[in-house]
């Protein structure tokens, strides 16, 4: 099972946002993109992966909108950055009432939850491999993982020094994906690439 968490530090947390002007609220764009690459795979969707979106953009964070690839059918064949960025406004008006660390279902395999990042990541300890995406970690070729892994990653802002130090006082591994800054879009098509060959090469030794 492969998880990815991706913090949307400007990420609008309300319905009030132009689908024609999706990179003003809060880059609304990449978060479109991110879930595309996430679980999108040509005319497929990867039902063995989950994201989460936490947003803490205005007006209303947190909130976490979770994509679960098991679960989704009706969106299989539409992975557009407009359909995708439909679906998150319609989570984001179904949560308008959410108390704290509750959460809602807007369709299969998408739900809604008004959570905290640091609250995500500490239900995570103990039922996965929590690794966070950073420049300077671990080479991904060389890094071991376990069945179950969870991939934390920032938007283009990054995260910041006192989520940081979370991840490092909770022992979370880093992990480089390559010599160069990719965009936050991008970097699950890398691990998906690199999980996908490991686990071809062992299927092809079984």
């Amino acid at each position: 099972m492969r998880e990815f968490i991706l913090l949307a530090l400007k990420a609008r947390t309300s319905p009030d946002f132009s689908f024609t002007e999706l990179p003003k609220a809060g880059k609304m764009d990449l978060v479109c993109r991110t879930v595309s690459n996430t679980l999108w795979i040509s005319h497929a969707i990867r039902k063995d992966t989950t994201l989460h979106i936490v947003m803490n953009g205005p007006r209303n964070p947190p909130k976490i909108i979770s994509f679960y690839g098991e679960k989704l059918s009706k969106i299989e064949t539409n992975d557009d950055e407009i359909t995708i960025a439909r679906i998150i406004k319609k989570a984001l008006k179904k949560g308008i009432k959410l108390n704290l660390n509750e959460k809602k279902e807007v369709m299969p395999g998408v739900e809604i939850a008004k959570k905290a990042f640091e609250t995500l990541i500490k239900e995570k300890i103990g039922s996965t491999q929590l690794v966070y995406l950073h420049p300077k970690g671990e080479d991904i070729r060389k890094a071991k993982f376990k069945e179950k892994v969870t991939f934390i990653f920032g938007d283009f802002i990054g995260l910041p020094k006192k989520t940081e130090k979370l991840l490092k006082r909770l022992e979370i591994k880093k992990i480089s994906i390559g010599p160069k800054v990719l965009f936050a879009s991008h970097c699950p098509i890398i691990v998906h690439n690199e999980l996908d060959r490991r686990q071809n090469l062992k299927l092809s030794n079984i």
